[in-house]
């Protein structure tokens, strides 16, 4: 059944190194957040008794998992296998990978000037190492100009510093992952990056690492262009032979 939800879904592509799951780390494990999304709004399973039930009375399936788990299908094992899955999604080869492993003809130098541009505005200040994730919360002031503002972190922390912070997002496959923020509020990849390069939006809880940076168009452009160098070239791979 379809139910509208008042976040966006992130990408997954690296997820299985992530310490804290969905915008509000309210998950600490892959498992749970599986279990949640399957059981919950974001994919509506009312009956779990009766998804096994299917998942069971496929001779494949079931011989897979009594393989794996030593018996049929279950509600705790189900997360499991979804989770294991998860796992083996992984953004490791972008044309910005190749280039940082040597190879300088990987990406063109207009992604190379945006790299330098990433680092001068001190994205990477959130935007951090292989996952260019901190994969901690800040408030950049996204939704806050409603009365009622999703709360983010503080659900889980009940800290008042947490009011309106969400995870700080992957820039890996950013360029394919509209629309943006944790409520999908904006469109484009261009209107996010110049949000963010003019300071967020202000707030009494705006993080102090968000900040103006004093950007040129042809900056910005460039800047563009080296996110686009983060997106996984190959797909996830073909669809394999699944049990009927």
């Amino acid at each position: 059944y379809e139910k509208k939800l008042t976040r966006s879904s992130p990408t997954l592509w690296n997820i299985g190194y992530h310490s804290e799951f969905y915008w509000d780390g309210r998950a600490n494990s892959l498992e749970k957040q599986a279990k949640a999304a399957w059981t919950g709004g974001n994919m509506g399973a009312k009956n779990v008794d009766s998804v096994v039930a299917v998942i069971n009375g496929i001779e494949g399936y079931r011989t897979q998992f009594q393989q794996v788990f030593g018996g049929e299908a279950t509600v705790a094992s189900l997360p499991m296998a979804l989770a294991t899955y998860m796992r083996t999604i992984i953004s490791d080869d972008t044309p910005w990978d190749r280039w940082q492993k040597g190879d300088s003809s990987a990406v063109d130098e207009s992604t190379k000037r945006g790299y330098e541009v990433f680092k001068k505005a001190e994205c990477a200040s959130c935007h951090s190492g292989a996952l260019l994730t901190d994969q901690q919360f800040h408030n950049v002031g996204i939704g806050m100009d409603v009365e009622d503002y999703d709360l983010g972190r503080f659900k889980v922390t009940e800290l008042e510093q947490n009011r309106g912070a969400f995870k700080t997002p992957t820039l890996r496959d950013i360029a394919k992952s509209a629309p943006y923020f944790h409520n999908g509020s904006v469109a484009t990849l261009e209107e996010a990056v110049r949000l963010m390069v003019s300071g967020g939006i202000k707030n009494p809880l705006l993080d102090e690492k968000i900040k103006p940076r004093d950007l040129s168009d042809t900056e910005i452009a460039d800047l563009l262009v080296f996110l686009e160098s983060l997106s996984q070239e190959s797909s996830l791979g073909e669809r394999p032979n699944l049990p009927e």
